[in-house]
């Protein structure tokens, strides 16, 4: 703990950078996402997606070899048939259906009890279903109430491979009920009054599979799963896809829904009255059920709200007969660690798009972008028989990137808010637009970086001040001085200059900061720069002695010095005030040259305007068009070296 502490204590004082704190949202967002995802409070978002690919993917053409006689309600309204149906008029159609010698039939329709109840027709009934073996009738395990559920025919009690389970409240399936779509189906179970129940869709599948030599086999890749033909079933478990702790017990499998939508179906007045051509029930699965409004078998699956109960089992038997006879695959899941890593890879993703990108507009438009990207390619894996989770890692893309870009945003502006201190009015747009793209090259932690860099000062003061203010009381000094301010701080920054400083009523500008200049041809333009700004400055001077002689104020000249050489800028001052400046004997060459010999004046230069003396490393950087004049060379106070001096009058456009 002594060596760790001071360690430790040493990494919270570090300051870390925004790339750095990107990383951290990064992580606490996929944590955050993956608890929610752990709590199962995404999984309905998961289930809506589900429903959408299951009701737009391709469905089956037909629904061979499988075929629907129901109950309608014209049937139950005709004079010859009633519900429940009595057990003369459900013998009638069985052996009807017999006729035509059918593969198997399903009788989805509970016979626990005789109709009439005084069991006048049910030894017509039991004897159809003893004399032809190929018949399957239904019992369930539970009641919606969870009481004992409806007993087989008792006929049948001593035949079970001949009775088979047919509920839907099992509570195994409960947490889709809660959803509440009917998405699983139980295949068998095992129960302790009854032992091993197979359920009606899994028992006419076999029957008929058996017709055909295929049978249950184990498998031996996976001991809790089996063969059936082509197929390799297995359980299905409490966290494939999308589920979270869902009920697994018992053998379950999940719906595809890939049956057709409608189904061959007749009614129990077509096949009564023999309406169907012969050969119409060879062969097939025959299951016979109720459709009609009047007696509730409603399903709610991901196809419809009112999911007839007998399609929904013929839904199943189609998916066990495509995976037994043509080797289609159930759909497959990733393990948990494989939608972790998803998830992540996602949630890592989003951040860096937030960190790159910077603009919340761009950034939703990006993540827009992104989520419909992300959405087609889960659907083209659902295509291609993969349950990929979606809205987890949408969720953790969304939100790392929004908190990230956020995070950026915030920053941005508060470098931007410390740049602007720095520079605020000091600057044109250009310079200030070019330092904001290279604010982190020229940004160190909250101060610029200090630089060594070749560039030219301008130092400028007004002729006669002292006795001008003089002469001016308080606020017509400052009126009259900030005017002229004003007007020279335009024209340097017009002409790319900074100003770094005012002195009284002196300014100081410098051309080549803060972004330092790499080539030669930069720092010649930089030189040409502030030439021009001289003049421009002296031509404005002369504007403003026009305009203050015509309002009889004091007018003034100007002399202007300028030195290019190398210099080091940076900031000075505390975390709270600083100022940008620039430190160098170039500085003090500049000022030098501005002062040089306050009386001297040009004997052919007209009296008052603005004198510009220049040095010859500024000289020599002047392109052809300037006018100049050798002034000679001199010594400059605290200069060791003499300085070469020029005139600078005009420029030939």
């Amino acid at each position: 703990m002594r060596v760790g502490a001071p360690l430790l204590q040493r990494w919270l004082k570090r300051k870390l950078k925004p790339r750095d704190v990107s990383w951290v949202i990064v992580f606490l967002v996929f944590l955050s996402t993956l608890g929610l995802q752990r709590m199962g409070w995404l999984q309905f978002l998961e289930f809506h997606a589900y429903d959408f690919f299951v009701r737009h993917r391709d469905k089956a053409p037909d629904g061979e070899p499988i075929v629907l006689v129901e109950l309608t309600e014209s049937d139950i309204h005709s004079p010859t048939l009633d519900y429940p149906v009595p057990n003369d008029k459900m013998a009638e159609l069985l052996r009807d259906l017999e006729a035509d010698q059918p593969a198997v039939i399903g009788l989805d329709i509970w016979e626990d009890i005789p109709v009439p109840k005084s069991g006048i027709h049910l030894a017509e009934f039991n004897q159809v279903l003893l004399s032809n073996t190929n018949i399957a009738v239904i019992f369930t395990l539970e009641d919606k109430g969870g009481n004992g559920g409806i007993a087989p025919p008792a006929i049948l009690k001593s035949s079970p491979e001949r009775i088979a389970f047919n509920d839907n409240f099992h509570p195994d399936l409960e947490v889709d009920l809660t959803v509440p779509k009917v998405r699983r189906v139980l295949l068998f179970t095992n129960t302790p009054s009854v032992g091993t129940a197979i359920s009606f869709p899994f028992r006419l599948a076999t029957f008929y599979l058996g017709r055909k030599g295929i049978e249950t086999e184990p498998n031996p890749d996976d001991p809790l799963g089996f063969s059936l033909g082509k197929a390799r079933l297995r359980p299905f478990k409490a966290n494939d896809g999308a589920y979270v702790g869902a009920a697994d017990g018992g053998f379950q499998m999940l719906l595809d829904f890939k049956g057709p939508e409608r189904f061959t179906r007749y009614s129990f007045s077509e096949v009564l009255s023999g309406q169907i051509r012969p050969g119409a029930f060879r062969d097939k699965i025959v299951m016979v059920g109720i459709n009609t409004p009047s007696v509730s078998d409603e399903r709610v699956t991901p196809l419809h709200h009112d999911h007839r109960g007998i399609d929904v089992q013929a839904q199943a038997v189609h998916q066990l007969l495509r995976f037994a006879l043509k080797g289609e695959r159930p759909l497959r899941f990733w393990d948990d660690w494989m939608e972790d890593a998803w998830m992540l890879f996602l949630c890592a993703a989003g951040g860096a798009m937030g960190y790159l990108v910077h603009s919340p507009w761009r950034s939703a438009g990006t993540i827009v972008f992104s989520l419909v990207g992300l959405g087609g390619l889960v659907w083209l894996a659902f295509i291609a028989g993969w349950w990929i989770p979606l809205v987890a890692p949408a969720v953790a893309y969304m939100a790392a990137a929004g908190l990230v870009t956020s995070y950026v945003s915030y920053q941005e502006k508060k470098q931007r808010g410390q740049l602007m201190q720095l520079f605020s009015k000091q600057v044109s747009p250009d310079i200030a637009q070019a330092l904001w793209e290279q604010r982190d090259e020229f940004l160190a932690g909250k101060r610029p970086r200090s630089q060594k860099l070749t560039a030219t000062v301008l130092f400028t003061d007004m002729e006669g001040f002292s006795t001008t203010s003089e002469k001016l009381d308080a606020e017509f000094l400052m009126d009259w001085l900030n005017e002229y301010m004003d007007t020279m701080a335009t024209a340097i920054m017009a002409h790319q200059g900074v100003v770094e400083k005012y002195i009284g009523d002196a300014i100081m500008a410098v051309f080549g900061v803060p972004l330092a200049r790499t080539t030669q041809d930069e720092i010649r333009r930089d030189a040409c720069n502030a030439v021009r700004c001289a003049l421009a400055m002296g031509a404005k001077m002369d504007g403003l002695n026009a305009g203050w002689k015509s309002r009889d104020l004091p007018v003034s000249g100007m002399r202007i010095g300028i030195h290019t050489g190398p210099l080091i800028a940076g900031s000075l001052g505390s975390a709270e005030r600083q100022e940008y400046t620039v430190i160098g004997d170039s500085v003090n060459t500049a000022s030098r040259l501005e002062s040089f010999d306050k009386a001297w004046v040009d004997a052919e230069a007209p009296p008052g305007g603005c004198r510009i003396l220049i040095s010859e490393a500024t000289f020599q950087l002047l392109s052809p068009g300037f006018v100049t004049k050798r002034v000679g060379t001199m010594n400059l106070k605290n200069k060791n070296e003499p300085v070469t001096i020029y005139l600078v009058t005009g420029e030939i456009a």
